[in-house]
């Protein structure tokens, strides 16, 4: 689908019981639109009159890949396709209005196609690569959290295709995203520093069996496996050192010896970069 230089689309889960918009300061008039996703599934609209929400669905989910495919079919069904982009925030991250209306707007200057803001450094966190680093702008990557992504409207609709294959959600930013990426060659993905948020609840790593009978550990090697079909069937999309660098890695074991190694250098270059700055206070 073609992208349109019209508003974004910001999806705001809500468990359908608590206070809507909780962790969201609305400080000023957004530069988007809002979309209400219910995932208790008990059409819980009347509590939301107060609030400007444009688009709302009530659907029960157990996950957050259930969650964004409940959003891609609600998007066929009612013709939902006129935006740049489109945000997913979890019910637990607080930012306010302008942080997002900031982060649009720099995604639009540096035409980004997949971001997500930086964490403040006292979330709750998984990888510490998202966390914020004060001076940039942004930082590019290969891949963002499925906490809080943005996507293109191109890249949504076109992984909106496989997102069945996670109810758990995990794997689809690690994998899916950045595969997808690649063969509609959108491929400036980065954390927006210039904007902060904060992930408000302990991370949930369990390993419950969903009702496709799979647990998020075995959707996330099996949408691994997905995207490797899909590499070897489009050989001329990708090169053998992304291939190596992310769709290889395994993500839920921790991070490997040797990437932790490659960071040294980095770490030695911020700690000069710290003494340096520190001199001139």
């Amino acid at each position: 689908m073609k992208e349109q230089e019209n508003k974004s689309i910001i999806v705001v889960s809500w468990d359908g019981i608590n206070m809507p918009l909780h962790y969201l300061l609305q400080d000023t008039t957004p530069n988007f639109d809002l979309f209400i996703f219910d995932y208790s599934g008990n059409n819980n609209q009347s509590q939301l009159t107060s609030i400007p929400v444009k688009y709302y669905h009530s659907q029960k989910t157990e996950c957050k890949g259930d969650i964004l495919q409940g959003i891609y079919n609600y998007c066929l069904q009612y013709n939902v396709n006129d935006f740049r982009y489109m945000g997913f925030l979890d019910d637990d991250i607080c930012i306010s209005i302008s942080d997002l209306n900031k982060l649009l707007f720099t995604a639009t200057i540096e035409n980004l196609d997949v971001f997500q803001a930086s964490l403040t450094q006292d979330s709750y966190y998984h990888h510490r690569q998202f966390i914020h680093k004060p001076g940039y702008q942004i930082l590019t990557t290969d891949w963002v959290e499925i906490m809080a992504p943005f996507y293109s409207s191109a890249i949504f609709f076109e992984a909106g295709k496989n997102f069945n294959r996670s109810i758990s959600g995990t794997g689809i930013d690690v994998y899916l995203i950045p595969t997808v990426q690649r063969l509609l060659e959108k491929t400036n993905t980065a954390v927006v520093h210039a904007v902060q948020m904060k992930h408000c609840r302990p991370i949930r790593t369990d390993n419950r069996v969903f009702s496709n009978g799979k647990t998020n550990l075995i959707e996330i090697k099996e949408l691994q496996k997905y995207c490797l079909e899909i590499i070897y069937n489009n050989p001329a999309k990708f090169e053998q050192t992304f291939i190596d660098r992310v769709i290889k890695r395994n993500y839920v074991y921790g991070i490997p010896l040797k990437y932790k190694l490659k960071r040294i250098p980095l770490m030695l270059k911020n700690f000069y970069h710290f003494l340096v700055d520190a001199s001139y206070r």
